[in-house]
């Protein structure tokens, strides 16, 4: 896009939000409408130990993925992650951290699931949401910690009770009722009383939460001459269902939240909401170079689904491994509360491509768990808006205008290296000849999807409907279409429904 038209779109309107330095950064990940998933799947009240151990190894792979990562905390649906004081994780951007983090979890929830319920199907798809707190001293951070300890303990006590009578023949609401305005002793003395349960003897998982940390461990790695072992300390990430509230754990672990426990960052490409995904994944799936139209299919059935998910999406366009979705403008989705709408819309994403994987790839599992970044902008016009789709349908015919080039030369027999010396400086009318001359390829015909990318829009479709004592009469339903057109003034002028007179969806 640089020295394009559109080049103001970015530099005045996509503004980075950096998060504070010096300060912890914390990304608490809650499950949405998980109480309606817990039912739909059958997880055994007041608590699953299989949903909870499920929960765990996602945030254990959440360690293993981003090192920066030092301490989290999780209770039922939700989880909380810290990230080191000092990280330059995505140069602290705020929407990028939050979204890749939602999308990670999401997608590592799903590939996990046969392993703690092999018999269970998934009969819906799991979604997050998230937000991003930060937390200016060591003091503030265990107090947070703290309190999520708290809230784990006074919701499966009553959690505990609240079953215990429903299991017992009360109603739901005779239990709620029972229970109103109890204490904490009130509701050990009814669990001791009437259910000959010690509540301090229930399972600590369920008591206390889980605390998911790298532990120093010793480890014998050889022998020396006279076969005395020698050991080195390493760092291993363990789970514990401890007591985070007292000093105790905090001073056997001084190095959980020291920045002396240095780490080496992972800067992971990934995809964007804006949605973009990253390019090791390709790599390691096969896919098609410079396009591989599968892949393509995948992102826009993905698409598609947002649009029936969301009905304030009214506009969608993508290319490569990215996705840009409009909201109307007066949306209220989430009272337009940013980190809600980031991060919901990352993990539904991330859901949809997952679903549909086989769909596209019958033939390939999936290796490494697909996820996303995300940000989130904002156009005070309709113009702005065009222009800033018109920039990356832009950006789709000068990124595949190269990439056709690049990969017809390497499959030709260059270097990579080569390729790119040879396109060096190239324009767009040099990159044409180039296709034309050495490899009898005419741009012009190659593939739409390629070069003009794919808009996800609703249209207006008439069908016959039978009604009694008439003949030929018609409805109209909004369908969801996908296209790979043009994005210029015949477009919005032959589709004007589309940014304006959306009360026609309602």
């Amino acid at each position: 896009m640089a020295n394009s038209e559109y080049e103001y779109v970015k530099r005045e309107f996509e503004l980075d939000s950096h998060l504070p330095p010096s300060n912890w950064i914390v990304v608490r990940i809650d499950g949405c409408h998980f109480h309606r998933f817990s039912k739909i799947h059958t997880f055994e009240k007041p608590n699953d130990e299989r949903a909870l151990r499920l929960m765990n190894a996602c945030a254990t792979s959440m360690l293993e993925k981003f090192p920066d990562i030092v301490f989290a905390y999780g209770v039922s649906d939700e989880y909380s992650f810290v990230f080191r004081e000092e990280t330059e994780f995505y140069q602290r951007r705020e929407s990028k951290i939050l979204s890749l983090c939602v999308s990670y979890f999401t997608s590592v929830y799903v590939m996990k699931w046969k392993d703690f319920f092999p018999n269970k199907e998934l009969k819906e798809p799991p979604y997050f949401d998230g937000r991003v707190v930060c937390y200016p001293n060591l003091k503030t951070i265990r107090d947070y910690l703290a309190w999520r300890q708290v809230d784990c303990h006074i919701n499966n006590q009553y959690n505990t009770c609240f079953w215990s009578l429903v299991k017992s023949g009360k109603t739901e609401k005779e239990a709620q009722q029972a229970l109103k305005g109890t204490f904490s002793k009130d509701k050990n003395e009814l669990l001791s009383q009437q259910f000959q349960i010690n509540y301090d003897d229930e399972p600590a998982i369920f008591r206390k939460g889980s605390c998911v940390y790298r532990d120093k461990v010793e480890t014998m790695v050889k022998t020396d001459r006279c076969g005395n072992p020698i050991k080195r300390t390493r760092l291993v990430i363990t789970n514990a269902n401890v007591d985070i509230i007292g000093p105790e754990f905090w001073e056997n672990h001084p190095y959980i939240l020291r920045e002396g426990m240095r780490m080496l960052r992972s800067l992971t490409s990934t995809i964007g909401f804006h949605l973009v995904i990253g390019l090791s994944f390709s790599l390691i799936h096969s896919f098609d170079k410079p396009n591989d139209e599968a892949a393509l299919r995948l992102m826009n059935a993905s698409a598609s689904l947002m649009m029936e998910s969301f009905p304030d999406i009214v506009f969608g366009y993508g290319f490569s491994n990215e996705y840009s979705f409009v909201f109307q403008d007066k949306t209220e989705l989430y009272q337009r509360q940013e980190s809600l709408i980031l991060s919901s819309c990352t993990s539904r994403f991330t859901l949809f491509y997952m679903m549909k994987w086989k769909d596209f790839f019958p033939n390939k599992d999936l290796v490494e768990p697909p996820h996303f970044e995300a940000e989130l902008l904002c156009y005070p016009k309709q113009k702005i808006l065009c222009d800033y789709l018109s920039s990356r349908q832009a950006e789709c015919h000068t990124t595949n205008q190269y990439n056709t080039c690049f990969w017809m030369l390497v499959k030709s027999g260059k270097s990579e290296n080569e390729a790119r010396e040879i396109l060096k400086g190239t324009l767009s009318k040099d990159k044409n000849e180039l296709l034309f001359q050495q490899f009898h390829l005419n741009y012009n015909n190659e593939p739409a999807v390629f070069r003009k990318g794919s808009c996800t829009y609703r249209q207006k479709v008439e069908e016959s409907a039978d009604a009694e004592g008439r003949e030929n009469t018609t409805r109209e339903r909004w369908d969801v279409i996908v296209a790979h057109v043009d994005m210029g003034t015949e477009f919005w002028r032959k589709h004007p429904y589309i940014l304006r007179k959306l009360d026609l969806l309602a």
